[in-house]
């Protein structure tokens, strides 16, 4: 009895398939850009905080200032300084909102 090989491929011979083509996940990504001290950058954020919680003290610092000096009140400021810091409430007002279910 003779042998006979066919060239049937049953199977694919490569089994590798991109879930997500063309995606990247990178679980942390810090550019610290021309820091003059990068060592002191990289201390402040494991130990301090995000630059965005950072910003965020910043924020409600600024807001308590604006409130107990009553600056919207002040006749010393224009329409167009009030407006400035209208915005800036606006905004920390909005970042708020977002966090408010996440809290």
């Amino acid at each position: 009895m003779e042998n006979v090989y066919l060239p049937v491929q049953l199977a694919p011979g490569n089994l590798n398939q991109p879930v997500l083509p063309h995606w990247s996940f990178n679980l942390l990504n810090v550019s610290l850009g021309a820091s003059s001290n990068a060592a002191v950058e990289l201390q402040t954020l494991a130990t301090v905080g995000s630059y965005g919680k950072q910003l965020g003290h910043l924020a409600e610092a600024l807001e308590l200032v604006i409130g107990k000096l009553k600056l919207l009140d002040s006749k010393e400021l224009t329409e167009a300084e009030k407006d400035t810091l209208r915005v800036f409430l606006g905004d920390l007002s909005a970042v708020r909102k977002i966090k408010a279910p996440q809290t």
